[in-house]
């Protein structure tokens, strides 16, 4: 049985589905996670139609894993529903701690697999 992460050490800082908002511009690659303290700040170089995760009171009271799973979803409507830009998609959300939590150590762009290469 393997043991399970402790995901409390990564709540504690950094961006995640809690505090910062997943916005992006249908069928673009203009793709962005904003903190939460920034949208209420909206201007004119905030063009973003659509926005997601922390914007909703629900997902900021999900436990991680739940968020994770929320976030991946969030993920294949971007992408299929959407028509966002894959790698657009893929490169914003690795700002989130529950995204980078999800992804294969050798997933292009996590910086994961740099880390893990180090260590060796």
């Amino acid at each position: 049985m393997k043991a399970k992460k402790d995901h409390k050490r990564i709540e504690r800082g950094g961006l995640n589905a809690t505090n910062a908002v997943l916005c992006w511009k249908p069928k673009t690659s203009n793709v962005k996670i904003v903190p939460l303290s920034d949208t209420s700040e909206k201007g004119k170089d905030f063009d973003f139609p659509c926005s997601g995760l922390a914007a909703y009171m629900h997902i900021r009271k999900m436990n991680f894993e739940e968020r994770k799973t929320m976030v991946f979803i969030s993920a294949m409507h971007l992408i299929v529903r959407d028509g966002c830009d894959p790698v657009a998609v893929h490169r914003a959300l690795l700002e989130l701690e529950e995204y980078r939590d999800g992804c294969a150590a050798d997933m292009p762009f996590s910086g994961r697999l740099k880390i893990m290469l180090d260590k060796i």
